[in-house]
């Protein structure tokens, strides 16, 4: 039988040529493999660090920093879900032309007055920027718009919910990671990512 060719690899440590004498070869000498181990075990080493730093951080989080969170995954959310939609205060349509969008995520009942409707989906519209910070939510023609859409009777049990909600942290977790995966879903779907 004639030998078979070896492929010319690269040295992971030196970046020269050469060819393999054993199958899972990555280095050319014995010194190369000696510093591709070395660095490859700072790397693992390195790694390892910054997973266990990841986790003593998530470990010293207050409630009101995954409150924060939660609630920047929400807006993404509700900003992905109405993609495409006008307006609901005034009926202007998206346009991309501003830093950072052009839409918010606009709070019927504000996040201020009734902070255990934060994270609900009817509470919750994209809202132009001009009517959401400039009118401060311009919730006369936002009840207007809310009507129209879900009808008068779901807008009026919206007003008279004003029962308690604690959010703990496992809680805040959990929805952090739903709504992340809801607007990462909405976004594949209208081809926004």
């Amino acid at each position: 039988m004639g030998e078979i060719l070896a492929r010319v690899k690269v040295c992971k440590s030196c970046n020269v040529e050469f060819t393999p004498v054993k199958p899972m070869q990555a280095a050319c000498s014995t010194l190369c493999a000696l510093r591709h181990s070395k660095l490859t075990n700072v790397r693992a080493r390195e790694k390892a660090q910054r997973k266990a730093d990841r986790k003593r951080k998530q470990a010293i989080k207050s409630r009101s920093d995954w409150m924060k969170e939660t609630q920047v995954e929400f807006n993404k959310y509700i900003r992905a879900r109405d993609t495409g939609r006008v307006c609901i205060s005034c009926g202007c349509i998206e346009q991309e032309r501003f830093t950072g969008g052009y839409f918010d995520c606009g709070h019927y009942r504000s996040t201020g007055a009734a902070a255990h409707l934060r994270f609900n989906f009817i509470n919750a519209r994209a809202q132009c920027k001009k009517c959401n910070r400039d009118l401060s939510g311009n919730v006369v023609a936002y009840r207007v718009g809310l009507v129209a859409r879900i009808g008068r009777d779901r807008v009026e049990l919206l007003e008279y919910d004003n029962g308690p909600r604690t959010f703990t942290i496992e809680y805040l977790k959990r929805a952090k990671a739903l709504f992340k995966r809801r607007a990462k879903h909405y976004r594949k779907l209208r081809g926004i990512e």
